[in-house]
């Protein structure tokens, strides 16, 4: 089984700068205001986009809800899945998990990428993964990670630019503004562990590229590359702690 080689990272939270804190205290203001709203309205994040199918017959590796939340004009789409639990190479349980993308005509001119499918279309590009985001059975974020470049099927470029891409996931819906208010929230209250998981990501994947250029990225025994906890509490905490001194 393959396991996350950076996990959990140690953030300096004051050493971040007080318009970044601010910035993720918003987002963190955001996501509660979202679960407020949910629960309100009598609907849930998750089970929402899962109902979007057959409620009672939730199917591994489908994705939900049918063809993916999209906003093409700003740039980003994301959509939920589950692995089969004797195919899956995390090293944690779960009920399946995010995945979210920038369109690649975001990426700046001149970046060279890491990998790309064994075919691309270069004239209509693809889409850039960000992070992965893992829900229990309970219905609860457990884990943000990221991944080999099979996975998610994806074009994959340099952490930098990457993190540079996390600016651009904005989505306009209205079937799902709920998860997508979520999930634009998340990428912005826990910034700091994912910029560092992107970079993680990028030192785990240099020595299996020197080894193996052209077969790395489509190793279907490299699944993870590096994951830390979802800690909505913690991040709070640790943000508050941050800006009172």
């Amino acid at each position: 089984m393959n396991r996350p080689i950076g996990d959990n990272p140690v953030i300096d939270f004051k050493s971040l700068a007080r318009e970044r804190l601010l910035s993720m205290q918003g987002a963190a203001d955001e996501m509660i205001q979202v679960l407020e709203e949910a629960a309100e309205q009598q609907k849930h994040i998750l089970i929402d986009v899962i109902n979007a199918r057959a409620p009672d017959d939730f199917t591994q590796w489908q994705h939900y809800p049918p063809g993916d939340v999209h906003d093409r004009e700003k740039g980003a789409l994301w959509f939920y899945h589950a692995h089969a639990e004797d195919e899956a190479a995390r090293p944690w349980s779960e009920h399946g998990h995010f995945h979210l993308f920038v369109y690649s005509e975001h990426v700046s001119d001149g970046v060279q990428p890491i990998a790309l499918p064994p075919e691309p279309d270069m004239e209509a590009g693809g889409l850039c993964h960000l992070v992965a985001i893992s829900f229990d059975n309970a219905g609860t974020p457990m884990r943000i990670f990221t991944v080999n470049r099979w996975v998610a099927v994806e074009w994959q470029y340099p952490a930098e630019e990457v993190i540079r891409l996390l600016d651009f996931f904005e989505l306009d819906n209205q079937e799902f503004s709920l998860t997508s208010r979520w999930l634009m929230a998340a990428l912005k209250l826990f910034r700091p562990q994912i910029e560092w998981s992107l970079r993680e990501r990028d030192r785990v994947i240099e020595p299996m590229r020197e080894k193996d250029p052209e077969g790395f990225s489509e190793d279907q025994d490299i699944e993870v590359l590096s994951s830390f906890a979802f800690d909505l509490g913690g991040q709070i905490e640790a943000i508050e702690d941050a800006l009172d001194n």
